[in-house]
């Protein structure tokens, strides 16, 4: 079966850095790259994105995720409109509800009637030039552009939500194959509810990766992603989420005591809570394709088999490039 990869990364390092990073996802044959928007965090996604955009040729690529918290709708189309000039037929938008960049803020994630108003305002300025936003006109003047529209959905609501109005899907809700499956049946449905092709839409999946001599020497280096997985199960709700119910109490602490401002850092008090809570293997064994390389391919095969067939990969440890050459070389030729 056909399956297709991508990368993620935070731009916690300079830029110069994060774009020979991006070059050898180029050349390694990813299919897409996203950059995180964290601005309390890491460098700013666009700044970042622009280098990335002027130093590949294939690689399809955007923000991974921007919220409607941080920047206007007219910003975010001005931006994306001026990386299509960069990179014409390469860019993509991905919005989310906001996670450490509204936190570390003093803000909270931004509910789904927002989500859905900012994602059509920012396609209505990018192919008319002219939307209302909050009850007020807004205008982009200088460009039009097709630029797909990508939410990260980690719940039913947004799962449908997406199917109802945008291009793709970043679906972060885990791997095991009773889960994608009903990913998938959300994402149809919100389709299906709103008249379009349920076979339109581009579904990614956001797992958490890693390659070690051991399963127990992978985990250990990716505890960070995997409380981050953690805590997106307590956004709004944790309805509808696949939570077992002896777990939900220490999910729930989990979002509880998470640590905005240690997100995703190796070594972070956040590595220590879902150790003290118990939670680390059932994270991983929901979010994550990691261990050797065989243990991540049957991983891989399970939630392929169950309809998953594109996986965006967050690498947020040290070692990015003798990852990404170790997944290339070891893990995708079995999905050729």
């Amino acid at each position: 079966m056909q399956v297709k990869f991508g990368i993620n990364f935070m731009p916690s390092a300079p830029p110069a850095e994060v774009v020979g990073w991006a070059q050898e996802v180029e050349r390694l044959g990813y299919e897409i790259l996203g950059i995180s928007d964290s601005q309390s965090i890491c460098r700013d996604v666009y700044v970042t994105l622009a280098l990335c955009a002027t130093h590949t040729e294939r690689i399809r690529f955007g923000s991974r995720v921007i919220t409607p918290l941080t920047r206007h709708p007219a910003v975010a189309a001005a931006a994306a409109g001026t990386l299509e000039e960069l990179a014409p037929g390469r860019t993509l938008i991905g919005i989310g509800s906001g996670d450490s960049a509204a936190y570390n803020i003093g803000l909270k994630a931004a509910p789904l009637a927002e989500l859905r108003e900012y994602a059509l305002t920012i396609r209505e300025l990018l192919t008319t030039g002219m939307a209302v936003y909050h009850g007020k006109s807004a205008r982009l003047t200088w460009t039009r552009a097709t630029i797909p529209i990508y939410l990260a959905a980690s719940g039913p609501k947004t799962l449908r939500l997406a199917g109802q109005i945008a291009d793709g899907v970043v679906i972060r809700t885990g791997l095991l194959p009773e889960i994608v499956r009903d990913s998938i049946d959300q994402v149809r449905a919100g389709a299906r509810a709103t008249g379009r092709d349920p076979d339109a839409i581009d579904m990614w999946w956001w797992p958490d990766v890693n390659v070690a001599g051991s399963y127990r020497e992978a985990v250990e280096e990716i505890t960070m992603s995997l409380a981050a997985a953690g805590n997106h199960l307590t956004r709004f709700t944790t309805e509808g989420k696949h939570i077992p119910p002896e777990l939900l109490p220490r999910v729930r602490e989990l979002g509880e005591r998470y640590t905005f401002a240690d997100h995703v850092m190796p070594g972070s008090a956040n590595c220590r809570l879902i150790r003290e809570l118990g939670l680390v293997d059932y994270l991983a064994d929901r979010f994550a394709a990691v261990g050797t390389p065989a243990d991540c391919i049957e991983k891989l095969e399970r939630a392929a088999e169950a309809g998953a067939r594109q996986f965006w990969m967050s690498v947020h440890f040290d070692n990015k490039v003798g990852f990404m050459r170790d997944w290339a070389t070891k893990v995708m030729p079995a999905f050729r």
